[in-house]
């Protein structure tokens, strides 16, 4: 075989791969699994209506129905979301553009028939086929950039994965500290409540005024609306975690734990997040393969040029004569107006955006890695001083007014007061966990995965409580700070 006829083999050979091409069905949901199962071990599933599908469904069902955990409700999110499923067809997406980027454009076919203007003259047809040229020509490098799109595209889903996993955990905890403040509020306007009979009782009998009277009514009032406010936002809670689960129906009745889980012992140090985070971030990652495209993108524009528009082919014609001439056909586009400076020049632009992108997101993860750094000491420390000194001295002052009350020193009125300023310790308290563990999900996002362990023991619940704010007092009255405090400035960290 001449190298005429094997040159022609190959290139027939490479045209039939290229029209066998086929796109996929679970188009790199495999890959972006992996990416994810590197930085937290989630489940990554696309929902695309099998029988396993269904079953996961069941088996959701069957998890809703018992005390729901965070993790329990990182695992429904992910598998249950609609807006994460609808960033699983990104894959599809970017993958049927991988397998359209190594298609060749299919040949033009153009014919004309003329007619003679007297006989015996015969009709005059002209046959022509062309392919783009370039089009050829630039299928390698168009691969390649269908390519890095492609990973960009895994990168992207992996980081909507884990920041789906993190939003989850932080409208997990809301809801979970809502609901645990929602239980002392409900406890303070039933001592409010109490106050306030007490108070009628009195003012019968004529041993207290209508002043007095109308200020346990008020302070009663306002226990009433503190509480209905706070049985408003549980509610806007829970239906922030039930969107974000994909719940509707009978899966919205959820059933929380009764209190937050307790501070863990330690924390880990600023400048080894900050560089997990550079490291770990699909966002990050995926910035700096934008940028290689735009980058790919630009070098091929120089590159090719001058030869934009170029077309080759064959052509066949018959004269009126009856006599066939056929012969190749090559079209090239002449470059004397548009060389393609603007578009190097819009590349150019595209290119130095990129590389601003991607300095402007790694500073941003740093300060953000800091800020939410600096948050959660805050809230740690603001918690643990709750927890060894204002709610210990409140159940001591509880303690100490029972004491004069038994021994009619004071009235019933400061017992209650007390007792309120008590709950109030306690929901600032709560409050404080709440914000710990947000800050924490929140830079757990921000470092792109898991937090590095930390050995310890975890902080205890203020003696006595245990999370739950019906019990009343603490009985460890002379605890006091151990030091853990001061040791956890940003400056020592």
């Amino acid at each position: 075989m001449t190298w005429r006829g094997r040159a022609f083999l190959l290139l027939a050979v490479s045209l039939a791969a290229a029209g066998c091409a086929s796109v996929p069905r679970e188009a790199g949901i495999g890959e972006a699994r992996s990416l994810v199962s590197s930085r937290e071990e989630l489940p990554v599933r696309w929902n695309q209506g099998t029988a396993e599908d269904e079953e996961v469904s069941r088996k959701l069902d069957e998890l809703l129905q018992s005390e729901l955990s965070v993790e329990g409700a990182v695992q429904v999110a992910l598998l249950a979301n609609p807006s994460l499923q609808a960033t699983y067809e990104e894959l599809g997406v970017s993958q049927a553009n991988l397998v359209q980027a190594g298609l060749l454009r299919n040949p033009v076919l153009f014919s004309t028939v003329r007619f003679p203007d007297r006989p015996p003259s015969g009709l005059s047809l002209k046959f022509e086929a062309a392919l783009d040229f370039l089009d050829l020509l630039l299928l390698p490098a168009r691969k390649r950039l269908a390519e890095d799109e492609f990973e960009r595209a895994k990168l992207r889903v992996a980081d909507r994965v884990l920041g789906m996993a993190a939003e989850t955990r932080r409208a997990y905890y809301e809801a979970l500290g809502t609901h645990q403040a929602a239980s002392v509020r409900r406890l303070i306007a039933e001592a409010a409540g109490a106050s306030l009979e007490l108070a009628r009782r009195i003012h019968a009998a004529g041993n207290l005024s209508d002043l007095g009277l109308a200020r346990e009514e008020a302070l009663h009032d306002q226990a009433l609306v503190a509480l209905a406010k706070s049985e408003a936002m549980l509610r806007e809670k829970r239906e922030h975690l039930n969107r974000l689960m994909g719940a509707w129906g009978e899966r919205t009745a959820l059933r929380l734990p009764a209190g937050l889980p307790d501070l863990p012992a330690g924390e880990v140090p600023l400048e080894r997040l900050e560089s997990i985070a550079v490291a770990n971030r699909y966002d990050l990652a995926a910035a700096r393969k934008e940028l290689d495209v735009a980058a790919r993108t630009l070098g091929i524009t120089r590159e090719w040029r001058w030869l934009l528009g170029a077309e080759i082919g064959a052509t066949a014609e018959r004269d009126t004569d009856g006599q066939w001439v056929a012969g190749p056909s090559l079209s090239l586009e002449l470059p004397l107006f548009d060389q393609r400076q603007a578009r190097i020049a819009r590349d150019e632009s595209l290119l130095r955006k990129k590389i601003a992108k991607v300095t402007a997101l790694a500073i941003d993860i740093r300060s953000e890695v800091r800020e939410l750094r600096d948050r959660l000491i805050h809230y740690r420390r603001l918690a643990e001083h709750y927890r060894t000194t204002v709610i210990p001295l409140r159940e001591r002052i509880v303690g100490l007014t029972e004491r004069e009350y038994n021994y009619m020193l004071v009235g019933a009125f400061d017992l209650i007061t007390a007792k309120q300023q008590e709950f109030d310790a306690y929901q600032e308290y709560i409050e404080a966990v709440t914000g710990y563990w947000v800050a924490r999900a929140e830079l757990q996002r921000a470092v792109g995965g898991r937090l590095p362990d930390v050995s310890g023991e975890p902080d205890k619940p203020p003696p006595g409580h245990d999370h739950h704010p019906e019990n009343s007092g603490w009985n460890n009255t002379e605890q006091q700070s151990n030091g853990e405090i001061n040791t956890l400035s940003p400056n020592s960290a």
